[in-house]
């Protein structure tokens, strides 16, 4: 009882500390570019089959989104820990604004790469940011990872459709131009963060334009946080259920279309998802209470992947909404999990670079995935594309499991020595 009071009235206190001005300030910018991301998943399919993209060519483009932040997450996130993560995410928030309005200008196929390495990058960073601050603002606290998490469910239930109809209704140019708006709509959310001064005791940082550039010294020090047990468990997990979410960033929507799944339609799958997946992250603080947080997380990681490995099994519109609503609860469940085990395990220094470390580890999934799937499919056809990589996802996760039990290193998931 005096424990459970306790908890109580230690997040009652991190609310009065950090306020709600600067909690919505990072739930909307997590939201926002979380789910752009999610938005993309809708139109990039699209886009590319308007232009005539081959199997392996859509697979290369929608890779290509991935691959600058696989390369310079780590670099962002060190950015965030020495010049403030406030002044970094209003940078990348101008970017996120700015780049979809490229694209229907571009029409062509080769286009799709540059653009996709820049807009990837700049949403990533946002989203990097939110989870940032998740642990240098409020220490990892799972109660802020949980409404966090909530609330990038409501941008998922949100986007989605709106740019399935836009494209439907507008064309190309109404999806584009709506992306662009999110994106500037999550400026004006960075622009009210607090400077790293409001909740810190270090002054602000100059800028200097060396400080832009990559430094070996950030990635070994990033690097060497996978000696964390907590950091490298959570490192392994991420990056295959990410790549569920590859799989439904490429093929999943090519093979909705082929079926004759409208934009709207494939948009109100996502939705469906996104709602049920509120429902998970209300949950999770009940769940995590009766089964330990790592197992937890990779019980609900073999869920999000197994319902959407079994898509081609799915004979009805209707069949296909349970699946994604099903999918989504259990990545309802697992986010703010990844999210709060991350933010208690690293030190307060290098939270930056561990979610960018994190982030390059799921990238190099998502960047890589596509095109071997884009090989799958026309080697031996779309359907076995899902159950190759649901099969081996799935393999990969009960080997983790299997792996975390015989060692038993969870039991020192918050090494605050280290952090110290």
């Amino acid at each position: 009882m005096e424990a459970s009071e306790g908890r109580r009235t230690a997040a009652a206190g991190d609310d009065e500390r950090i306020g709600w001005r600067t909690q919505a300030a990072i739930y909307a910018s997590g939201t926002l570019n979380h789910s752009l991301s999610l938005m993309v998943t809708v139109i990039m399919p699209l886009w590319a089959l308007l232009l005539g993209a081959s199997p392996v060519m859509i697979g290369i483009a929608l890779g290509a989104r991935h691959l600058l932040p696989m390369l310079l997450s780590i670099h962002g996130g060190a950015l965030m820990d020495r010049l403030g993560t406030r002044r970094v995410m209003l940078w990348f928030s101008l970017a996120t604004a700015c780049t979809p309005l490229v694209f229907p200008t571009l029409p062509w196929v080769w286009a799709l790469i540059p653009l996709q390495m820049i807009a990837g990058l700049a949403d990533t960073m946002g989203w990097t940011g939110a989870q940032t601050l998740i642990g240098q603002v409020m220490r990892g606290n799972p109660v802020h990872a949980s409404r966090l998490s909530f609330c990038v469910r409501i941008g998922h239930f949100c986007g989605p459709p709106l740019v399935g109809y836009a494209w439907d209704i507008f064309g190309p140019w109404g999806a584009f131009v709506l992306m662009s708006l999110w994106g500037m709509a999550s400026y004006v959310a960075a622009w009210f963060l607090p400077p790293p001064a409001a909740f810190a005791d270090a002054p602000p940082v100059p800028v200097r334009p060396r400080d832009l550039l990559p430094r070996l010294s950030d990635y070994i020090e990033a690097f060497r946080l996978v000696a964390i047990p907590a950091v490298l468990f959570v490192l392994c997990v991420t990056a295959v259920r990410h790549s569920g979410s590859a799989m439904q960033s490429s093929f999943y929507v090519v093979y909705l279309k082929g079926i004759g799944i409208t934009g709207a339609q494939i948009g109100l799958l996502l939705t469906a998802a996104a709602a049920v997946g509120l429902f998970g992250t209300l949950a999770t603080g009940w769940l995590s209470r009766r089964i330990a947080p790592p197992y937890l997380l990779v019980i609900t990681v073999i869920g999000a992947v197994s319902f959407i490995a079994i898509t081609p099994l799915l004979a009805s519109y209707t069949m296909l909404v349970i699946a994604m609503g099903c999918r989504g609860a259990n990545l309802g469940i697992s986010q703010p999990l990844m999210i709060s085990i991350l933010g208690r395990s690293l030190p307060p220094g290098s939270q930056g670079k561990g979610v960018g470390l994190r982030t390059t580890a799921n990238r190099v999934t998502q960047t890589f995935l596509p095109p071997v799937a884009g090989a799958v499919v026309e080697i031996a056809g779309l359907e076995a594309s899902f159950y190759i990589v649901g099969g081996v996802a799935v393999g990969l996760l009960l080997l983790i499991w299997g792996r975390a039990r015989r060692h038993g290193a969870f039991r020192k998931t918050a090494p605050e020595s280290s952090a110290a």
